[in-house]
């Protein structure tokens, strides 16, 4: 049975009648300072000691595997040696970045990070012959059966946030959100109202300042507003008939959308494969901006789709039953705007009307 423990474990010192050890994370206490493996398994009520694989885990190093009969000093200092035993027929090994760690029984990727002491901001890399290394996941488990030692090492994770569009990486699991919309290509001082989409919970605003933890599960995407709305498949081919700002064509290359620049008499920016959210009978679109001659100094106004967009649940769109011919195509025009005199040709581009139109539509579904 395991020894109850009524002194300080941290304070064993050379004339304790008892010394104290750590088997899976419990303090046990054991008669003797130069036990064997077999009398440390016993002490933790382990039996039979034939069923059980003891592991030394030092506080450094890999771990080790302890015969039962091995005699194991322990410190007499106020370090607690630990050890790790497991219900196993053997013990197996692994190399965890050229470290040799022996280990019985399944071995999970947390199984790996605990023994291995790897932080949450490593990655996880099985290394393989003939086809590319394998990033090892939660839950998933490393086959030491196979022939050979499985080779395991780490690398600096990289964690991914959506940007209006734009998917960035950040080397910590912690962002800013000014440095999110810096990584994206985007200025952040243009006034922008932020939101930050979280499956399963509903839009909050957050502040340039504020730290979005990459960590939490659901982190899905920061969406970006510069004004107020209010409601007042085509075949694209790759067409250049005229250019865009700099700023827009990189935002729109960045967030991987296949667009054309066209003039039939107006000036369209059409943006093929548009992805619609779920809720609508459509999964995706053109869409159509028209870009005024002296756009940036001229707003940007409304958006029109082909094809149109309708509701699954048969509810009727506001402000979208106007048809508008672009370019020999007919589109459904949204008549969606900002507030008057709310346009600015510094803050407000391509880049800002894309977030009046993510959000027209996703708003149609209460999002």
């Amino acid at each position: 049975m395991t020894t109850n423990l009524p002194l300080d474990p941290f304070h064993q010192s050379n004339v304790s009648r008892s010394a104290v050890v750590k088997i899976n994370g419990e303090l046990v206490g054991v008669h003797d300072w130069t036990p064997t493996a077999r009398q440390i398994l016993a002490a933790a009520d382990l039996q039979p000691a034939t069923e059980y694989a003891l592991l030394s885990w030092p506080e450094h190093g890999p771990t080790e595997e302890l015969g039962l009969d091995e005699t194991i000093p322990l410190p007499r200092n106020e370090q607690v040696a630990e050890f790790l035993a497991m219900q196993a027929d053997g013990v197996f090994y692994f190399m965890l970045n050229d470290e040799r760690f022996a280990w019985a029984g399944p071995l999970s990727a947390e199984d790996v990070r605990k023994v291995g002491r790897v932080p949450v901001t490593m990655e996880l890399w099985l290394e393989r012959r003939g086809e590319p290394d394998l990033q090892l996941e939660k839950g998933d488990v490393v086959d030491l059966l196979a022939p050979g030692v499985e080779r395991i090492y780490t690398r600096r994770r990289k964690w991914k946030l959506d940007v209006h569009g734009v998917i960035v990486e950040s080397s910590e699991p912690q962002i800013i959100v000014r440095d999110a919309l810096i990584l994206a290509g985007i200025d952040p001082d243009q006034g922008w109202i932020i939101r930050l989409k979280v499956r399963g919970e509903p839009k909050r605003e957050v502040g340039l300042a504020d730290s979005i933890d990459l960590t939490k599960p659901g982190i899905e995407r920061l969406q970006l507003l510069s004004d107020t709305i209010n409601n007042g498949e085509v075949a694209c081919s790759m067409r250049r008939n005229f250019v865009l700002l700099a700023k827009d064509e990189t935002y729109l290359d960045a967030r991987g959308l296949a667009w054309e620049t066209v003039d039939d008499g107006r000036r369209w920016l059409l943006i093929r494969d548009y992805p619609v959210p779920q809720g609508y009978l459509q999964t995706s679109t053109c869409v159509a901006i028209e870009i005024p001659q002296n756009y940036p100094a001229a707003e940007i106004d409304m958006f029109y789709c082909n094809p149109p967009l309708t509701l699954k649940s048969g509810g009727q769109i506001a402000q979208t039953e106007h048809r508008q011919v672009v370019n020999g195509d007919e589109f459904q025009r949204w008549s969606r705007h900002r507030n008057p005199g709310q346009w600015s040709p510094v803050r407000d581009s391509v880049i800002s009307h894309m977030g009046l139109i993510d959000e027209s539509i996703a708003r149609e579904l209460g999002q």
